[in-house]
């Protein structure tokens, strides 16, 4: 019954189918100068800026970029002072890491400098980034570490060349700085990204638009990362500074889930609404929900599908397409939504166990998956006493774009 099910399924699915710093310190009416006593040729060049490649930590549904500066590499041009950086291979939290020595200035800023595509930049709405991080170190201070430290994320709203429709949004990520002595500090603040309006604790600064405008313009167009030693608004006394950077680091869910049964796209069969992102509803509950553990990285090939919500014990078969159904909406099949075409690759089938399947990693050869290329991936899943008596539903779409 299994082979019948999916091979219904297979014959409908397989038709054919930077903005200079001076600019932006300027626009919060301050200018910055630095007075490097250390000199030196900025060691930093681009090691393949590309989506979520490099060191990667994994939480459950999601994934982190974390640009270590190991071997001279330094996705997102990430410095401290506009020459005087140094990269150190030891010393940093751990290993290498960005240093400025005896620089002056008001606020020191560990910022972000490329506008190429990289990790730290871009539609974080769209991308579900959920938090960013970084360490960092005050090594000296000659009037001492009594001010907070900022986040601030910067929009140009894509006009480079014209500052007059810049915007920057930025919340108190530390009552203090690292203080000195105290050796790295690991600072991670929440990105609310999914908020339509401007989250409690943000600010917006240099913005014509009002807060909620302003706020949707940047986290929707970031181009800069700043840490900022200070917060904006009050005066800071310019001090001669040493500091260290280690390890900035952005976190967003891995892939992006599509054409659920929750009602917001097509409807499912026979009013089986699931909950939201997932499936259409079944007979234990809410739908099955997809999701996905591990990184898009091709290389590291540790990808794992996750499909929760399942009858206890089910057959579940994993597949993935070259296309999203209807426009991402989906068309009824069985009890749910059949969300993927194009090209079908069956990935395999995997037994649940306490309503829950996976399948990986280890599977970027069978799905022949390439750098760059989108793929859409969905489970069928047998459920023999399932609300419209077909015999069988399915789970949510979910999308990911691989990377090197």
């Amino acid at each position: 019954m299994f082979a019948r099910y999916f091979g219904i399924l297979s014959a409908c699915c397989d038709i054919t189918s930077s903005v200079r710093e001076l600019a932006l310190d300027s626009r919060r009416g301050r200018q910055r100068r630095d007075f490097s006593k250390h000199i030196m040729s900025t060691i930093t060049r681009f090691a393949g800026i590309a989506f979520f490649f490099g060191a990667t930590s994994v939480a459950f549904g999601s994934q982190t970029f974390v640009e270590s500066f190991s071997n001279g590499s330094n996705v997102g041009a990430w410095h401290i002072t506009q020459m005087g950086d140094m990269n150190p291979s030891t010393g940093g939290n751990p290993g290498a890491y960005i240093e400025a020595v005896q620089f002056g200035g008001f606020e020191p800023t560990a910022r972000t400098t490329s506008t190429a595509p990289n990790p730290f930049i871009g539609d974080f709405r769209a991308r579900d980034v959920t938090s960013i991080g970084i360490d960092l170190e005050t090594i000296s201070a000659q009037f001492g570490a009594q001010r907070p430290l900022t986040l601030m994320l910067y929009s140009d709203n894509g006009t480079p060349g014209n500052p007059n429709d810049d915007c920057e949004v930025y919340v108190p990520a530390s009552n203090l700085i690292p203080q000195i002595g105290a050796g790295w500090t690991s600072i991670d603040v929440p990105i609310p990204e999914q908020s339509a309006v401007i989250p409690s604790g943000w600010q917006t600064v240099s913005c014509a638009a009002t807060p909620d405008i302003g706020w949707n313009e940047v986290i929707q167009n970031v181009t800069t990362v700043m840490w900022v030693y200070g917060e904006p608004g009050f005066f800071y006394p310019a001090d001669v500074w040493s500091m260290g950077m280690d390890n900035p680091r952005i976190t967003s869910e891995l892939g992006t889930a599509f054409c659920s049964g929750d009602g917001s796209g097509t409807a499912c069969p026979c009013g089986n609404a699931g909950a939201a992102q997932h499936g259409c509803a079944n007979s234990v509950g809410a739908g099955a929900f997809l999701d996905a553990n591990g990184s898009a990285s091709v290389a590291a090939n540790d990808m794992t599908l996750v499909a929760s919500g399942l009858p206890a014990t089910t057959s579940t078969l994993f597949f993935q397409g070259t296309t999203q159904v209807n426009g991402g909406a989906g068309t009824t099949f069985g009890d749910g939504l059949r969300c993927v075409g194009g090209t079908i690759v069956r990935l395999g089938i995997r037994t649940a166990s306490a309503g829950v399947a996976t399948i990986g990693p280890g599977l970027a050869a069978p799905g022949g998956w390439g750098a760059g290329q989108n793929v859409d991936f969905q489970c069928w899943y047998r459920n023999i006493s399932g609300p419209c008596s077909s015999g069988y539903n399915l789970s949510n779409g979910r999308s990911i774009t691989f990377a090197p």
